[in-house]
């Protein structure tokens, strides 16, 4: 019977290996078509590896290159088949059975998620440790409050209640934010906070309008610019704060400038007489140089960066002991300008740069950039 057997194999020996090969590879195709959604084929990480992988061998011969191509991650297809084929060829039949099974093991395999145990720490255990840190960059979380649709309203009017005794101009945008809302104490409590911030400049404006219409009456010119430096400074802070409507504003900075000029002009007849006091001519002297800022930040707004830079040079020289406040200005309308080099020489001259925590951050991230 073996005899037998053996001679029937012989006689179609070369119909099996026929059979065998054409099972393999049509079996091989199958399963690495069928496991491919196991692998990922291609992502930005596996490629610019690949392409390294790649660049390492390019002193090498053709025919090994081809080789290794079938080891790239994203060529897993190939590579699968490549596996499979030499698997079901060189074990007939009991490689059929096993490549299947090693197919179906590898697709639908699960690992569980492992999940270790931590032991929480109690934080009002270490509330003395911890240092009292302070706001320093704005109100962000008070801004996610009040714009959340599922934050109580005991929070909000609490948060509220804590911009209101700073009504900064970031406070007051996030303040206008509540005049939206649907919450009808929430909206009023807002609008009575901006309304009480708007009446309070309102009257600062009054008296100064008065005093410096009395100081003029009067003669007295240092009366007169104090006056007018200061409704300067007013009117710009309707603008600056935002509280002034936009159909405004325009009016609101000739305002500035008118009150810009008057109090200019005041200063430098003040700084003509012969019996000033060098300190007096110190004063005289910082005050002008903050109305040109002033006057710069006004043509900022205009979007005029060359009459903006004029005057913050003015004001530079005018403080040459102390302008490191200026430079940020003038570096910014270089940059809108988009004269980068000049910027960065404007910010190089600030030697408190390193210390400042409002514009140092800014600076390194459009470095950066």
């Amino acid at each position: 019977m073996l005899t037998n057997l053996l001679s029937f194999i012989n006689t179609y020996f070369w119909f099996f290996i026929i059979v065998h090969l054409i099972i393999s590879l049509i079996l091989s195709l199958i399963l690495s078509r069928y496991i491919k959604k196991r692998f990922i084929t291609s992502s930005y990480k596996v490629n610019k590896h690949d392409i390294l992988r790649l660049k390492e061998i390019a002193d090498q011969n053709k025919f090994y290159k081809t080789l290794f191509m079938f080891s790239l991650h994203r060529y897993n297809v190939r590579s699968s088949f490549l596996y499979f084929f030499i698997f079901n060829l060189s074990m007939p039949l009991l490689g059929y059975i096993s490549s299947i099974f090693l197919a179906r093991l590898l697709v639908n395999t699960e690992y569980k998620d492992t999940h270790i145990t931590t032991n929480i720490l109690n934080l009002d255990e270490f509330g003395i440790s911890f240092l009292n840190v302070h706001r320093v960059f704005g109100e962000g979380s008070l801004n996610d409050l009040m714009q959340s649709k599922y934050a109580p309203q005991s929070k909000k009017l609490r948060a509220l209640n804590v911009l209101s005794a700073n009504t900064s101009p970031a406070n007051l945008r996030i303040i206008k934010q509540t005049l939206s809302s649907t919450d009808d104490e929430i909206r009023m409590f807002g609008y009575a906070i901006i309304d009480k911030a708007e009446k309070k400049l309102a009257k600062k404006i009054n008296q100064e309008l008065e005093n410096l219409k009395q100081a003029e009456e009067d003669g007295e010119r240092e009366a007169s610019a104090e006056a007018a430096k200061e409704l300067a400074f007013m009117y710009w802070e309707l603008l600056y704060t935002e509280l002034s409507h936009e159909s405004l504003n325009e009016e609101f900075l000739e305002q500035v400038e008118n009150h810009i000029n008057i109090a200019r002009s005041h200063y430098l007849s003040l700084l003509r007489l012969s019996t000033l006091e060098s300190k007096q001519q110190h004063y005289y002297t910082a005050q002008l140089s903050k109305l040109h800022l002033l006057l710069g930040r006004v043509h900022m707004k205009r979007q005029e960066y060359e009459q903006a830079i004029t005057e913050f040079t003015v004001a530079q020289e005018l403080r040459e002991d102390d302008a490191n406040f200026i430079l940020p200005y003038m570096a910014e309308s270089y940059y809108l300008l988009e004269k980068y080099h000049l910027a960065k020489s404007v910010l190089s001259q600030f030697n408190t740069i390193n210390t400042n925590a409002t514009i140092y951050p800014i600076l390194e991230q459009w470095k950066r950039a």
